[in-house]
């Protein structure tokens, strides 16, 4: 059996977040030997995201999947979050083998849940779902919005590390003796930065990496949090990056 943390941020996600819960749970029913707890890490959404979470939590739980809610007073960024909800993770009982993160707003399809645990039980320890391999894509997105974000892992594999093409993307898998080699209260970078430094500090200390090709899929309901300075100050944090190894 395989123990599986599930992190998941959330922030005016209540449009999503059932069908969320309800198809990770369908994912858990084909996995009957494994075991899944989905953590919810809520910044105190005005919309009613928690007191939903809570509704699911009974109507969902099952012998192998169950739903943990967490309520931080306020909203400071996306790495905190998910700071937060990897400690939460690491410190639970359970002793979870791996931690999978993903986003709440349905980009990140439940589907691929499969692939990411055929890869770990193959002995992988850093699973990245990504958009740039073969069978990855992302089909909705405009033409210029794709030239910006495959340049820009282009840029980040060229200053950083070429064992994944994906550093941008919010969906991956860490063993829990990785995550805990990895120190998250190491990493300052805030935002969506915080995913690049993540990753790139998880192939550092990755002893098998993996990846998976996703299809990425908009938001169907709310709004993009993505700040539109995200792209250039992640470009200066590669630079930092690199710099910083070679110190």
């Amino acid at each position: 059996m395989v123990k599986v943390a599930i992190v998941t941020p959330t922030y005016n996600e209540i449009g999503n977040i059932e069908n969320l819960l309800t198809n990770l749970q369908q994912v858990s029913d084909e996995h009957n030997d494994d075991n899944f707890s989905v953590f919810v890490i809520d910044d105190s959404s005005p919309d009613g995201t928690a007191d939903m979470v809570t509704i699911l939590q009974n109507r969902l739980k099952t012998a192998n999947f169950s739903v943990h809610l967490i309520v931080r007073k306020e909203k400071n960024g996306l790495g905190k979050a998910y700071i937060h909800g990897f400690k939460q993770v690491l410190n639970h009982k359970s002793n979870f083998d791996f931690i999978l993160q993903m986003d709440a707003d349905l980009s990140h399809n439940p589907v691929y849940v499969t692939s990411f645990l055929h890869n770990a039980k193959a002995g992988a320890d850093f699973i990245v779902a990504s958009r740039y391999i073969s069978g990855g894509s992302t089909p909705d997105w405009p033409w210029y919005r794709k030239l910006l974000s495959r340049g820009g892992n282009i840029y980040t594999r060229i200053f950083l590390n070429r064992k994944i093409t994906d550093y941008t993307g919010g969906y991956n898998m860490y063993s829990s003796d990785l995550m805990r080699n990895i120190n998250v209260d190491n990493i300052t970078s805030g935002g969506y930065g915080f995913l690049i430094e993540l990753k790139y500090k998880a192939i550092l200390l990755a002893k098998k990496p993996a990846e998976v090709p996703i299809v990425f899929l908009d938001r169907e309901h709310g709004n993009s949090k993505i700040p539109k300075s995200t792209i250039l100050k992640n470009l200066v944090l590669v630079l930092k990056l690199r710099s910083s190894v070679k110190k």
